[in-house]
This record gives structure tokens, C-alpha cells and sequence, in this order.
């Protein structure tokens, strides 16, 4: 565990996209599919096979999940402070200009009546449509920058996940799980080391709101992943199931590669489990741990990289 700030929140960053980006090679893939694809493991963006899905990518193209993460970093940096509809409206604008990857509820929400004056209303309304039942993924992928953002304040990290997750992701299990990866992310930036105590921190705190929280909790303790099912098709895109998974190599994993590669491994909803993951793995072992040949493969690296130097020059919304 380092405790190096600026090296921690490049590290959130670039794990945020190197896991969507490396998990694109075997998302919606069951781990048969995975083994006959890559008979010797999926190491690097360019073994990544072009099929009908992978092919609308470029190699080192990162998904809709850190696209809508990077709504939100611009937002951040451009106001210098969090506004819900600033967000909202980037989001919005994301989707109309024709994201190929767009996931339901938020393509449902984006095209609803009224959504850009009130979303969270929007939002609450498509939920309570489905019979208060859907609780996808799509709020807990781009939620990292949250945990970056004011993170020597824990309320308004909180805060400030809960307001982000509810633009499209009404159902209170998106929003702790939101809360719960931004709170990780800010109390490894905060020099948290004692992981075993920070999970136990927050899980008797969130199953306490939300008993189903407690289970997703538990079996990311166990050494094996595959307790987990991250493959299994009808839960794939489960908020918690994504939480989870995040939880799991911030609890086990021995460096960012292991780790990462581990959950891509086991398939399913892989690049939102890696976008998830990778944030953690990069606060707790640091953007120094990250194999160079991952971050030199984004195809966007540059872009990133002015986002990232930006936010720390102008130590706009941190402290270090």
C-alpha cells in the first residue's frame, strides 16, 4: 500500500480506463468463450479479437464507461465545483452524438421528456416504471472521479455519488454502490492502509441502509473470485455484483496486473467490473504499478493525460 497522493489519483484514473479498455476483449463472455479466444490469456489491447461487438473499437478504446466518467471529470474541472445539471447535460450530450455502447436505462432515461431540467425526477420516474426493480451497473462505472473529487471530505464524496448516480440510476442499491467505490477510493487517498478494517468500516455501515448490501459484501472476502460469478448471464449487470467485484481485488489482489487480470478472466460484464476495480487497484498500488505498455496502449492517452495534469496544476477540488 503506497500512500502518495498524486500517484494514487493517476492511478484511479488510468485504472479506470486501462480496466474498461482490457476488459472490452472479454466482456459478455463466458470463461469457455474466454479460453478459446485466448488459449493463452488476454495480456494487451491488441490480442483483443474484432467480432460484431469489438470491432465498432478502435485497439486501446476505452467504453461508454469511462466516457461517462470523463461527463463528470469535465464538468469538474470546467466549474471548478460539482453541479448536477452541468453533468446531466454532458451525459445527454455524450449520448446524442451517437455512443455506440449506450446501456438501457440510460438511453431511456437521456430521451425521456424533461430530462435535462430535472433528471434525478426522470430517473426516479423510469424506475418506479420498471417496478422499482432494475438496478444495472451503469451508475457504479463512472463514478471514480468521485472518490478523487474533494476526497479529504467524506460527506461530499457521498454526496456528490448519490447526486451523480441518480441522473440515470435511481434505485438505492446504484446509489450506495456508488457511495461505497467514491468512499473507497477517498480513504486510500486519505492514507487508509489497513484494507481488512476499511471494508468492515464500510460494510456494517451500508448494510445497515441496505441489507442486500451485506451479501455482495461477504463474498468478496473470500480468496476466490469465483463466489462472485461475474459470468453468470442473468446478473451480469448488476450494481452490486459490480461493487462486489471492486471490493474483491481491493481486498485480495497482490498488484493492480494480478488483480485486473483476474476479474477479466472470469468474464461476463468485464469492462464494467475492471472500470470498477481498476480505480481501486490504482489508489491502493499506485499508477506506478501499472504496466507501462497498458497506459502507452490507450488510445486516448493523451487526452487523459491533460485531464489528469490539469486537475493536479490546478489542485482544483483537491488537497495534496
Amino acid at each position: 500500500m503506497i500512500t502518495n497522493p498524486e500517484n494514487q489519483i493517476r492511478g484511479v484514473i488510468y485504472g479506470h480506463a486501462i480496466g474498461d479498455a482490457l476488459g472490452l476483449g472479454t466482456e459478455f463472455m463466458s470463461k469457455a468463450t474466454i479460453a478459446h479466444h485466448y488459449p493463452q490469456g488476454l495480456s494487451h489491447y491488441d490480442q483483443i479479437i474484432q467480432d460484431t461487438h469489438r470491432a465498432r473499437f478502435k485497439i486501446g478504446d476505452w467504453t461508454d464507461d469511462t466516457d461517462q466518467m470523463l461527463c463528470i471529470f469535465d464538468s469538474l474541472l470546467a466549474l471548478k465545483r460539482f453541479d448536477t445539471l452541468d453533468i446531466a447535460r454532458r451525459i445527454y450530450q455524450w449520448g446524442a452524438d451517437g455512443a455506440p455502447d449506450i446501456g438501457q436505462t440510460v438511453h431511456s432515461v437521456l430521451i425521456a421528456p424533461g430530462f435535462l431540467e430535472n433528471p434525478h425526477k426522470v430517473a426516479q420516474s423510469y424506475w418506479e416504471s420498471t417496478g422499482k426493480y432494475m438496478a444495472a451497473n451503469g451508475g457504479v462505472m463512472r463514478t471514480s472521479i468521485l472518490g478523487v473529487w474533494e476526497y479529504h471530505d467524506l460527506e461530499k464524496v457521498a454526496f456528490h455519488a448519490q447526486e451523480a448516480c441518480k441522473i440515470t440510476h435511481y434505485d438505492p442499491r446504484c446509489i450506495l454502490s456508488c457511495q461505497i467505490i467514491s468512499l473507497f477510493i477517498a480513504r486510500l487517498l486519505q492514507g487508509e492502509s489497513d484494507i481488512p478494517t476499511l471494508l468492515n468500516e464500510l460494510k456494517e455501515s451500508y448494510a445497515s441502509k441496505d441489507p442486500r448490501v451485506l451479501e455482495y459484501f461477504n463474498k468478496a472476502l473470500d480468496k476466490n473470485i469465483a463466489p462472485l460469478e461475474l459470468g453468470e448471464s442473468r446478473s451480469m449487470g448488476y450494481t452490486l455484483k459490480a461493487m462486489s467485484t471492486g471490493t474483491w481485488a481491493l481486498q485480495n489482489a497482490t498488484s493492480f496486473k494480478e488483480g485486473l487480470l483476474a476479474i477479466i478472466h472470469e468474464g461476463g460484464d468485464a469492462d464494467t467490473n475492471a472500470a470498477v476495480a481498476g480505480p481501486l487497484l490504482g489508489a491502493r498500488f499506485g499508477y506506478s504499478s501499472i504496466p507501462s505498455e497498458w497506459i502507452d496502449g490507450l488510445k486516448e492517452k493523451d487526452a487523459l493525460e491533460s485531464r489528469i495534469h490539469e486537475l493536479l496544476n490546478k489542485r482544483s477540488g483537491i488537497s495534496l
